[in-house]
């Protein structure tokens, strides 16, 4: 994503992300049912969002990495409880932003809001592939999409939460890679 700022303006945006937490595997960056209060950066490790559906199972939406930022977005915005959960996959270091000093920092700082506008456009435009692939794809093309879109999540991401993100059985996701690719 282009952050859209100078040099200057993205130093002064770094500086704000004065915290940093470092998380275990399995640990919890935020849990269900909890308010969002920060932004994270993640400058080591990655981390999966991830939903519990009725049966009480595990839905992967999707997984961050190295160099993204994270938040629960509606949370975040409406100071609502979340329904997702961010868990690190693997030793995880995250620098944090909390929810006070962002808004500040935008009040004094016109740039600051249009890196937000940028950052959640890209946000609803990832949503609205994402959407369109569930609905419209079928599997093979759904995977071939994810491959050629975020090469990063193919290679990193642990097949059962890779099958989770497209929708099908991890067994299914094998079949696919031993059929078609």
């Amino acid at each position: 994503m282009q952050l859209g700022l100078d040099e200057n303006q993205a130093k002064e945006l770094v500086s704000l992300f004065k915290d940093e937490v470092t998380l275990n595997r399995n640990d919890f960056w935020l849990s269900e049912n909890t308010i969002c209060q920060h932004i994270g950066f993640i400058s080591a490790g990655m981390c999966r969002h991830f939903y519990h559906n009725d049966k009480g199972d595990e839905i992967t939406r999707w997984v961050s990495l190295e160099n993204e930022l994270i938040t629960s977005i509606g949370s975040f915005i409406r100071q609502n409880k979340t329904t997702e959960n961010i868990q690190a996959m693997q030793p995880t270091k995250i620098l944090v932003l909390n929810k006070e000093d962002w808004e500040n920092f935008c009040k004094k700082n016109q740039y600051a809001y249009f890196f937000w506008t940028r950052a959640i456009e890209e946000y609803l435009i990832g949503l609205e592939e994402r959407i369109y692939s569930l609905i419209a794809l079928n599997a093979k093309d759904r995977y071939e999409l994810l491959r050629k879109t975020y090469p990063q999540i193919i290679l990193n991401v642990p097949d059962k939460y890779l099958a989770s993100i497209l929708g099908i059985k991890p067994r299914h996701l094998s079949r696919l890679r031993a059929k078609y690719l």
